[in-house]
């Protein structure tokens, strides 16, 4: 695997790595000497890792597997972001696929078994951890052979089951992913004094959490404000309250955290108020964590409405997880008050508890999404449904 392509391939795929790979496959003819087929899957899984995987992207040395395989793949971030939580001597990722995640774990472990019953995947991550330098012992055999067979216990199990049926469905429900990690999670268990499942950003935590009762922590882990990944951290014998944690990450500006278990959320109190001098939006992991008592009483702000999960103060709250805007008027969403404000129909739309979507608001009114004010549409206490017309702080 390590000499698959030769140094005039890998100069041909980085002159060519911004062309459109369907373009340079109808040319391959041109080049009989290359093995262009090979080298248009890696321009295609190049142009696909630029920004998930910056590190690997400029690495020629590397062979990027199929676009298809990097697209349930870890980014460089959330990878890095998980290796931070797991530390021991041992490591076993049983759905090892492209090696993203096994790569960056294992630099926290003194020994990691990356296991995948692809072949193909399994020489490619074999090349691939020797350039890389990583001590990854590569196994080709599935989760359920591996637990089946292994005598040994690790400190982690590191398990991704992949979102793709029997039929290349795309799935999201524990049960109907591969490998079944409910299923498995008394093997799992058994094998590992700490299981990490890392899980779609679509399931419900709360049936989840009645699904494992062994989870003692869940991460909700989003890049600029889009939720990602959900990590579930489980351990046997656990009869703890899971603790739920909402991360915001990013590369650009300073990332958010917010902890909370469900019985503080159901037994927390809150106030509600009219529009004040601030509205707050939380990010993207609070909403799906679903805190919404928990972070107006933290905060000291007051919900607009029951059912609303906009949040307003007369003081800044800096440390507010969140959008943080100004109110600079709140009026009745009435067609000829909204052209009175908006004067070209660019405006950032937001809903929240209204009975029209963002896209039907946008639609009858002939607003389109852009520049620097934000219209928001929602249900307040005080006076029902409004218009509030905001700036960024």
């Amino acid at each position: 695997m390590k000499n698959k392509f030769s140094e005039e391939s890998i100069d041909f795929i980085k002159d060519h790595i911004n062309d459109d790979p369907a373009e340079i496959m109808l040319q391959s003819r041109k080049f009989p000497e290359l093995p262009m087929r090979d080298i248009v899957v890696q321009i295609a899984s190049r142009q696909k890792a630029k920004n998930k995987l910056p590190e690997w992207f400029g690495n020629y040395e590397l062979i990027l597997p199929p676009k298809q395989n990097l697209e349930q793949a870890s980014s460089e971030i959330t990878a890095k972001f998980k290796a931070r939580f797991v530390e021991g001597d041992s490591l076993v990722d049983l759905t090892g696929g492209t090696g993203v995640d096994t790569c960056y774990l294992s630099q926290k472990m003194r020994s990691t078994i990356y296991v995948e019953p692809n072949e193909e995947l399994c020489a490619v991550s074999k090349h691939n951890f020797e350039v890389l330098g990583a001590n990854i012992e590569i196994q080709n055999s599935t989760a359920e052979n591996v637990l089946k067979q292994s005598s040994d216990h690790f400190d982690w199990i590191f398990i991704d089951p992949s979102r793709r049926d029997d039929a290349e469905n795309r799935v999201y429900a524990l049960e109907d992913c591969i490998p079944n990690v409910i299923v498995l999670e008394e093997q799992l268990l058994n094998s590992a004094k700490n299981v990490l499942i890392k899980a779609s950003p679509m399931l419900d935590i709360k049936k989840t959490l009645e699904q494992f009762s062994s989870c003692y922590k869940v991460q909700i882990v989003a890049v600029d404000n889009e939720v990602k990944e959900l990590l579930l951290y489980l351990r046997k014998g656990n009869d703890e309250e899971a603790v739920i944690e909402a991360w915001n990450i990013s590369d650009k500006r300073e990332e958010e955290q917010f902890s909370f278990k469900y019985s503080q959320e159901e037994s927390c109190g809150f106030d509600i108020g009219g529009p004040q001098k601030y509205l707050y939006e939380p990010n993207a992991t609070l909403m799906k964590a679903g805190a919404y008592k928990l972070i107006a009483s933290k905060f000291g702000v007051q919900k607009l409405h029951s059912n609303t999960h906009l949040y307003t103060s007369d003081e800044l709250i800096e440390s507010f997880p969140g959008k943080k805007l100004v109110i600079k008027e709140v009026f009745s969403p009435a067609k000829k008050e909204i052209k009175k404000r908006v004067k070209n129909g660019t405006v950032n739309v937001i809903v929240r508890n209204y009975p029209m979507g963002a896209n039907e608001i946008k639609k009858k009114f002939g607003l389109k999404d852009g520049g620097d004010h934000f219209l928001i549409f929602c249900e307040t206490e005080a006076v029902g449904l409004r218009a509030i017309w905001c700036e960024r702080v």
